[in-house]
């Protein structure tokens, strides 16, 4: 009999994340799903069954703009980890006190918004205020540009808001090294930039693929920073799934737009977990 209440009770704790699970993910799925088959009216839409929504978001543009945030956000996710690994791994090497400094720091970073983000950088891009000027004085550049438009403003923004993501995912990872791997390298002569390829890299490769992964994830989903920095050329398909929704009112298609994005975004992360899955094996 003592056993039926802790039984009850695991239960009930196992079902309130799935229950949560349920009305914060499923639910909404459901509804974006059935209302991609509305039919769309002058006004507004109704009920109905059409497919049309789907064949006109594998028209061009909406097809550019699936390339543009995928390639965005494969760079954007790799240059956010390459320049989060070697910070986070010397960071770890660092004082409780300093390590503690600079995660508030970090934290604060990440604290700021996506239009704070994106507005703070297209005016250091900017001509009258932006980094150009400092490379004029210089002497680097005879006069000022403006940056502040373009795929590497984009990219330096949102590499810029994924990099504290990603020293605050690869952290605890860095801090639980062993440093016996380290000294036994330097005393077997090897010098510091084949020890972290050789040694530290393979250590810490599933979280840097899984820190990979989540940037780029929440990468895809950028709206306000390619909007603010890019041209509509540039644009992410969020952006025109934002517009559809918000500004044009057209629900059944803003959700047949995110059907299909979610989809490729599935599948792409499918992917990358097998390559990396077929990779491992390969290094044993």
């Amino acid at each position: 009999m003592s056993g039926r209440p802790l039984n009850l009770t695991r239960a009930t704790l196992l079902s309130y994340p799935a229950i949560l699970l349920f009305i914060g993910f499923a639910v909404p799925m459901a509804i974006m799903l059935a209302s991609s088959f509305y039919h769309r009216t002058e006004t507004y839409y109704e009920r109905g069954f059409e497919f049309t929504h789907y064949l006109r978001a594998f028209d061009w543009l909406y097809l550019s703009a699936m390339w543009n945030t995928v390639r965005l956000s494969v760079i954007a996710a790799t240059l956010a980890v390459m320049l989060a690994f070697p910070f986070t791994y010397f960071l770890a090497g660092y004082s409780r006190r300093v390590q503690t400094v600079i995660l508030v720091i970090v934290l604060g970073v990440l604290s700021l918004s996506e239009v704070i983000v994106a507005f703070s950088w297209s005016n250091a891009l900017s001509r009258p205020a932006g980094i150009s000027n400092l490379f004029v004085w210089l002497g680097v550049m005879d006069r000022p540009a403006s940056w502040a438009r373009g795929l590497p403003a984009i990219l330096i923004a949102l590499s810029y808001f994924n990099l504290s993501i990603a020293i605050l995912i690869l952290y605890p990872h860095c801090t639980r090294l062993d440093p016996s791997y380290t000294e036994a390298a330097r005393t077997m002569g090897t010098s510091p930039l084949r020890t972290s390829y050789k040694i530290i890299l393979p250590i810490l490769r599933k979280p840097l693929i899984s820190t990979w992964i989540v940037l780029f994830v929440f990468t895809m989903g950028a709206v306000v920073t390619p909007q603010w920095l890019g041209k509509p050329d540039q644009w992410m398909l969020a952006v025109h799934i934002s517009k559809q929704a918000v500004q044009l009112g057209n629900i059944p298609f803003a959700a047949a737009l995110s059907v299909v994005f979610l989809l490729v975004t599935v599948v792409l992360v499918t992917v990358a977990n097998k390559m990396a899955g077929n990779e491992k094996g390969e290094t044993r």
